[in-house]
C-alpha cells in the first residue's frame, strides 16, 4: 500500500521567503506535498481549520496573529495532530522557550539552512509515521477484544444450547448480574423450500443479529446472541423482575424490526419462541430449549408471531417414538428395495394422524432428523454430507405438517430413483464390456472365467449377473453371435462350409453345420440357398 503524502503548509509575512522554504524542501525524496505559502497568521488559522495539515512551518514574527499565535490557538483547540517548525530570525531564547512549550518540533534560525530544515522534516514524518502505526495497532487491539468478547459470548451461549442434559453451568468470564434469565429463539424460515441458498442465509441471518443487538443494546443487563444451524437464532436476556414488561414489549420489537426488514425479501418467514423466565443461572438452558419448543409449534400456531411457552399444548404425542422404532425394519426394507412409495408410506404411518391431535409439535423435528439420519446410515451415504445438510434444512424449514411428510419422502425418493439407476449402470457396465469383447472376438476361444476375469468379476456371479440382464446364458449369447455372423458369410461370400465354420469360431464342420441347424432350424448349405 502507497504511504499517504504528508501536507505541509508555509507561513511567513514576507511570501518571498515563504516560497524560498518552499524550494529548500525536498519534496518528492520526503513523500510530502506542499498545501500552500501564505504571508498571513489570520488565514494561516482558517486553513488549519478548513485542511488540517500535517506539518506548518511558521515563521514567528508576524503582523496581527504571530507564529506563536497561530500555534497557541491551534494548540488550544486540541489540534495536536498538526507539527510546528518555527522559523525566526531572532535568536532570542524566550521565543524558543515559548515555541517549545506548545509541543514545536523544531527551531530554526534565519537564514534557513536546507539540510536542517530536511532533516526536521524528515523526523518530523518519522513521527507521525510511527504515531499512525502506533494508533493503527491500537485501534486493531481494540478490535480484536472486541471480536474476542463477542466471540466468548457467542460460544457460551452456544455452550449452554449444545450440553447433552441439563447439567449444572460451568463458571464463565461473561458477567450476568441481572436476576432474571430468558431466551428465545428467531427463526427463519423458507417460504419456497426448493429455493434454499445457505451463502444468503448466512448473511441475512448475520444483518438479523445485527438488527436485534440494536434493539436490545443498553436495554437489559446482559444480552447473549448467536446463530445455530438451519436459521435459528438464539438470544439470551439477563435483566432485573421490575423490567419484565420491558422485555416483552423489547421481543416485540424485535418481531417488527426484523419483519419489516424481511419484507424486502419475500422469501422468509420469522416466528420466535419464548422460553419461561428464570431466576437461576443452572437454568439458562431450560429457557432456551423451552423457545425452541415454542417455535416448534409454528405447525399449530402459525408463523410471523411470538409463541410464548404458555401457549403450545402440554400433551407431547408419545406413541411417534414407538411407531418409528417398529418400522425401521419396513423402512430398511423400503430403502434396500429402492422403493420410494413404500418409504412414503412407512413415514405416513409414523406420523399417523398427527396434526389431528392437539400436541406439542416438537417431536415431529426430531423424527424427521432421525428419519434423515437411518437413511444416509442405511445407505452408507455419509459421504453426502452436503445432500444431508440441505434436506436437514428443508425439514427445519417446514412450517407445515403436509410440507414436512412431501419433503422427507420426495427428498428421498428423488435420491433412491439416482442410487438404483447407479446401481443398473454398475451391473450393467461388466455385462456392457462382456458384449463388447465377443463382437470382437468371437473367432477366439472364449470361456466364460475368461470373460468373468476380463470384467473383474466371479465367475459364478458373472453367469447370474448376464442371465438376470439378458435373459440368456452366457453361452447361448456366444453362440447366437456366432450363428449371426455366419449367417452373414453365408450370404455375402462363397466360402466353403468349413471355412465359414472356422471363421466364427468351430474348427469342426460337422459340429458346426449340426449347432447351426439347431439354432437356425436348417443346415448352412440350405440356408446359402435360400437367401442367395
Amino acid at each position: 500500500m502507497e504511504e499517504k503524502k504528508r501536507s505541509v503548509l508555509i507561513v511567513d509575512d514576507e511570501f518571498r521567503i515563504g516560497m524560498l522554504i518552499k524550494k529548500l524542501i525536498h519534496w518528492s525524496e520526503l513523500n510530502m506535498e506542499c498545501m500552500a505559502v501564505l504571508d498571513d497568521g489570520e488565514k494561516a488559522v482558517q486553513m488549519v481549520h478548513e485542511k488540517n495539515p500535517d506539518i506548518v512551518i511558521t515563521d514567528i514574527r508576524m503582523p496581527r496573529v504571530s507564529g506563536l499565535d497561530l500555534i497557541r490557538i491551534i494548540s488550544e483547540e486540541n489540534k495536536m495532530n498538526t507539527h510546528f517548525i518555527v522559523i525566526s530570525g531572532y535568536k532570542e531564547f524566550e521565543y524558543a522557550h515559548q515555541a517549545l512549550a506548545y509541543g514545536v518540533e523544531n527551531y530554526i534560525l534565519k537564514p534557513v539552512n536546507e539540510e536542517e530544515l530536511n532533516d526536521s522534516l524528515k523526523k518530523i514524518a518519522q513521527k507521525i509515521n510511527a504515531q499512525n502505526d502506533f494508533e493503527l495497532k491500537k485501534k486493531e487491539f481494540q478490535e480484536t477484544i472486541v471480536k474476542s468478547n463477542k466471540i466468548i459470548r457467542q460460544n457460551f451461549l452456544k455452550n449452554i444450547i449444545d450440553q447433552k442434559e441439563n447439567s449444572a453451568m460451568q463458571s464463565t468470564s461473561v458477567k450476568m448480574i441481572g436476576k432474571i434469565y430468558r431466551g428465545i429463539d428467531i427463526k427463519l424460515d423458507h417460504v419456497d423450500i426448493t429455493g434454499i441458498d445457505m451463502r444468503q442465509d448466512s448473511r441475512t441471518a448475520d444483518h438479523i443479529i445485527t438488527l436485534v443487538d440494536s434493539v436490545m443494546k443498553n436495554n437489559v443487563q446482559e444480552f447473549l446472541i448467536c446463530e445455530k444451524e438451519y436459521m435459528h437464532i438464539y438470544c439470551l436476556f439477563n435483566y432485573d423482575a421490575e423490567q419484565s414488561k420491558k422485555i416483552k414489549e423489547l421481543i416485540n420489537r424485535i418481531l417488527i424490526t426484523v419483519k419489516d426488514y424481511l419484507m424486502g425479501f419475500d422469501q422468509y418467514e420469522v416466528t420466535i419462541g419464548i422460553g419461561s423466565e428464570q431466576e437461576s443461572f443452572d437454568k439458562i438452558r431450560f429457557s432456551i430449549l423451552e423457545a425452541y419448543r415454542a417455535v416448534c409449534n409454528r405447525m399449530h400456531c402459525g408463523v410471523g408471531r411470538l409463541i410464548y411457552l404458555e401457549e403450545i399444548p402440554s400433551d407431547t404425542d408419545l406413541g411417534i417414538w414407538k411407531r418409528f422404532e417398529d418400522k425401521k425394519e419396513y423402512l430398511y426394507s423400503s430403502i434396500g428395495d429402492y422403493s420410494g412409495q413404500n418409504l412414503k408410506k412407512q413415514i405416513l404411518e409414523i406420523y399417523g394422524n398427527a396434526l389431528q391431535k392437539n400436541v406439542d409439535t416438537t417431536e415431529y423435528y426430531g423424527i424427521a432428523e432421525k428419519l434423515v439420519d437411518l437413511f444416509f446410515s442405511y445407505l452408507n451415504q455419509e459421504e453426502q454430507t452436503e445432500g444431508k445438510n440441505m434436506l436437514l434444512c428443508k425439514c427445519q424449514n417446514c412450517y407445515k405438517f403436509n410440507q414436512l411428510i412431501e419433503i422427507l419422502s420426495d427428498t428421498m425418493k428423488d435420491y433412491l430413483d439416482v442410487l438404483q439407476e447407479s446401481e443398473k449402470n454398475k451391473s450393467l457396465k461388466p455385462i456392457r464390456q462382456a458384449k463388447e469383447y465377443v463382437e470382437k472376438h468371437f473367432r477366439d476361444k472364449i470361456l466364460l472365467e475368461d470373460i468373468a476375469a476380463i470384467v473383474d468379476l466371479n465367475p459364478v456371479y458373472f453367469s447370474t449377473l448376464f442371465k438376470k440382464e439378458t435373459n440368456m446364458n452366457f453361452s447361448t449369447y456366444l453362440i447366437n453371435v456366432r450363428m449371426e455372423q455366419a449367417k452373414k458369410l453365408l450370404v455375402s461370400s462363397n466360402d466353403t462350409i468349413a471355412a465359414i465354420g472356422d471363421a466364427v469360431g468351430y474348427g469342426d464342420q460337422k459340429y458346426f453345420s449340426q449347432l447351426f441347424k439347431k439354432v437356425v432350424g436348417v443346415k448352412p448349405a440350405i440356408y446359402r440357398r435360400l437367401h442367395s
